[in-house]
């Protein structure tokens, strides 16, 4: 006869529960960030130029409001200068005088200001009671709760995506943990798509960014043509893309059955791969970006830039990027 006392197995109870809703919330991120892969896959092979940026907001924002159960929800995508180069508003279609108004009162005064700031996620359980909150004139909806996430790569931010629901408490930790992994997905997908727009001629020269030295020049391609990856910190493959597969001539199957992605490296660029893989994994870095000479499946060596996040899925680190020939 067990010796547990009833208090015992009720907080075992309690405890599995919690356990199960975590897992389940965790299986609702994993499916979320692969509906934004393929989403934005499909986009970019159906648009181009500001029409496919802008199809990758919406879809953006229609998964995240699913996933998250928000009534309503704006995106800034920010160019490399930290201005506003594209935007879906919560309350609809604007005239750009008043679009550009009201994005600036937000981004002086509001949440998402404050996210732009600090470079972290802004949850509001009851605006009622965080001056965070800026009511806009004659705004449509009403506002109780709120989660403002920002969309980064490296310290670059990419975008600001915020969340409303019109009831105090919608949104809470776990919900700000979840969309925390999600914008590593988002990040991914917008870079490559704003790259393309800021690659696109135009009547006024802008001034080119600076590039990191070494840095891979070949992520301005379409996600087409892009293999998508997402390995453990031990180096096993979570999940692959199509393409991913066809670079090195393996088959999806057969790549979720390495036991690393060194497999895939040629042996004079174990080293180089090694040392600028392992800092993300141990976790002393959050970003990888350097090339490499990769190994296909019969032996012919592959010229590869590659880039990455360090991020969680499941509640385990991950790594999730690109990887393209060069």
């Amino acid at each position: 006869m067990s010796d547990t006392s009833p208090s015992q197995l009720y907080e075992e109870l309690q405890t599995l529960r919690h356990e199960v809703n975590q897992l389940r919330r965790y299986k609702q991120a994993f499916e979320a960030q692969n509906q934004l892969v393929q989403a934005l896959i499909s986009v970019s092979q159906t648009s181009t130029g500001r029409l496919m940026l802008r199809s990758m907001l919406l879809e953006t924002i229609k998964i995240t409001c699913t996933l998250t159960d928000a009534e309503d929800s704006s995106l800034f995508l920010l160019d490399e200068y930290g201005v506003v180069m594209e935007s879906i508003l919560a309350r609809g279609a604007a005239v750009r005088e008043v679009k550009e108004n009201l994005i600036g009162q937000v981004l002086d005064k509001g949440l998402a200001g404050w996210v732009v700031q600090n470079k972290q996620v802004g949850l509001i359980v009851d605006t009622r009671h965080d001056d965070r909150w800026l009511t806009l004139p004659n705004q449509p909806y009403t506002v109780g709760s709120a989660l403002c996430v920002p969309i980064l790569r490296g310290r670059d931010l990419l975008g600001i995506l915020t969340l409303t629901h019109s009831e105090p408490e919608k949104f809470d930790l776990q919900t700000s943990y979840l969309m925390e992994m999600c914008a590593n997905q988002m990040a991914l997908a917008l870079h490559n798509a704003r790259q393309q727009l800021l690659a696109t001629p135009v009547n006024t020269p802008t001034k080119p960014k600076a590039e990191p030295e070494g840095a891979p020049e070949t992520f301005d391609l379409p996600l087409t043509k892009l293999g998508i990856y997402i390995i453990s910190v031990e180096g096993r493959f979570m999940y692959v893309n199509q393409r991913f597969a066809e670079i090195f001539e393996y088959t999806l199957p057969e790549l979720l059955e390495l036991k690393s992605i060194g497999a895939l490296v040629a042996k004079e660029s174990r080293l180089i791969f090694t040392e600028n893989l392992q800092p993300c994994c141990q976790g002393t870095t959050t970003q990888v970006d350097f090339k490499f000479t990769g190994r296909g499946k019969d032996g012919k060596a592959i010229n590869l830039a590659i880039e990455g996040s360090r991020t969680k899925f499941y509640g385990k680190f991950a790594i999730i990027g690109v990887l393209a020939e060069i």
